[in-house]
């Protein structure tokens, strides 16, 4: 079938997915361009090894051209961000140049459209590359991805028009309103991204703004398990548009708690909300029992929604907006099942602010804690960048390296918590601390052992104690 019937097809299916007056309406889509992008992507060395890559690797067009084409792709600085002022961090996504093309792809139809849209958004010397890089590959994505596929793609995006259609989303949407205590223009679409993907296992969702995109393998029948995660992902914008007022609130009520794991609780909320929404949920109403198996990738996300579910499913049988008790609750649930998490590095890394004079540092810590929701870092280590790190109160980390001393003098006289604390500056350690914020200070003492050392020979299996 001819790619213009699919468009055509794909054009008349968008006009149908109005779901209720009173809900927005959600448009699934299929955009070239995106999925051209999100191809690229997968070929770099950045990625691990996948059907792209070997897809690729056996094609005519594996040769230098391309190879620097997406080599050049690694190199272009289109990540840059600005928060909302007020907000409680974590609390209310930062606009993100990425998730502004990402957009813009999804809504382009021309590479030429893309450039327009995007323009001003990030440097033309980073947007030009990037706009040639996607165009060069579209010939390498239709030859090698598309065409092959482009019965089964058609067929994919039917299965999920079908279902979608029949799931009834607006009263999903309508409970997660509800829940929230949040409010959503019904003239802004939620705009659903699927890529059809030749991969053999899993799917991937993200949202960001008022748009999700999901990975799709060809072969992944369980669409109610698709959908759960579109609404997982849609949960995350509903929340994310709860006013100021509410945030703060919020806030107020975890910081009142007397509980010394309120403020990691208060960094999984999120998280554990949509995923308590969406993989529990919604996922029990479509199948008229809970999924067995684990609802998400991360441990503690998977198993704190989990045992909040009970307490989620009667403030959503309820129609009772988030409120002081559930969230007491909430944290009566981490301190009673999981206070241990306190001590585990791979949660305490998940929010993360790491202070260094050397930036090679930066990559051990994404390639040991991969899963990051909060991930700030600075260079060199100054003054400045310690009074930042000390109102942030997420999992702080400081590397020192150089002039021992005066730096570690330095940390001290910074964080009131380190008054009586004695050192050696000329012997390595690793000292965490607990502070008043109620997060965790690590502080590395660096000779010549290297981090992966340190931190191993420190905190054994990834724990404090």
């Amino acid at each position: 079938m001819k790619v213009k019937i699919i468009q055509i097809i794909l054009a008349l299916f968008l006009t149908n997915f109005v779901f209720s007056q009173n809900t927005p309406e959600i448009k699934i889509t299929y955009s070239k361009l995106l999925a051209t992008y999100d191809f690229v992507k997968q070929l770099s060395n950045n990625y691990p090894d996948n059907q792209y890559k070997q897809v690729f690797k056996e094609s005519e067009f594996n040769k230098k051209h391309y190879n620097d084409l997406i080599n050049q792709l690694d190199t272009l600085n289109i990540y840059e961000s600005y928060n909302f002022q007020g907000y409680p961090i974590g609390q209310k996504r930062p606009v993100m140049t990425k998730s502004l093309i990402e957009r813009n792809l999804i809504h382009s139809k021309t590479i030429t459209e893309f450039k327009k849209k995007t323009f001003g958004i990030i440097p033309n010397s980073e947007l030009l590359p990037l706009s040639n890089i996607i165009s060069e590959f579209e010939i390498v994505y239709n030859q090698l991805v598309f065409i092959p596929n482009e019965n089964e793609f058609e067929t994919k995006l039917d299965e999920l028009k079908n279902y979608v259609a029949k799931a009834n989303l607006s009263f999903f949407f309508e409970k997660g309103l509800t829940f929230y205590n949040a409010d959503w223009d019904i003239s802004i679409p939620i705009d659903i991204a699927i890529i059809p993907s030749i991969k053999e296992n899993g799917f991937t969702a993200t949202a960001f703004l008022n748009n999700a995109i999901s990975e799709v393998p060809l072969k992944f029948k369980q669409n109610d398990v698709l959908f759960s995660v579109l609404m997982h992902e849609i949960y995350h914008s509903v929340y994310n548009e709860q006013s100021l007022e509410l945030k703060q609130k919020i806030k107020t009520w975890f910081d009142d708690n007397p509980s010394k794991n309120s403020q990691y609780a208060y960094l999984l909320l999120n998280e554990a909300l949509a995923t308590a929404l969406g993989n529990g949920f919604v996922f029990e109403q479509l199948n008229g029992t809970t999924d067995k198996e684990d609802w998400y990738f991360n441990k503690y996300i998977n198993l704190m929604a989990k045992e909040i579910y009970p307490l989620v499913k009667e403030y959503l049988d309820e129609n009772k907006p988030i409120d002081k008790r559930f969230i007491d609750e909430y944290i009566a649930i981490y301190d009673r099942k999981f206070s241990v998490w306190l001590n585990e590095l791979d949660n305490l890394l998940t929010n993360r602010y790491v202070i260094t004079d050397n930036p090679n540092d930066f990559s051990f810590f994404r390639k040991n804690y991969r899963y990051s929701s909060i991930s700030q870092s600075e260079v060199p280590l100054t003054q400045i960048a310690l009074e930042r790190m000390k109102t942030t109160p997420i999992t702080k980390i400081i590397i020192v390296s150089s002039d021992h001393q005066n730096k570690l003098e330095l940390i001290k006289n910074t964080f009131e918590e380190l008054k009586n604390w004695k050192f050696n500056s000329k012997q390595e350690f690793a000292y965490p601390i607990d502070l008043k914020d109620k997060t965790k200070l690590i502080i590395i003492n660096q000779q010549k052992s290297t981090i992966d050392k340190l931190f191993s020979e420190n905190f054994k299996d990834k724990k404090l104690e």
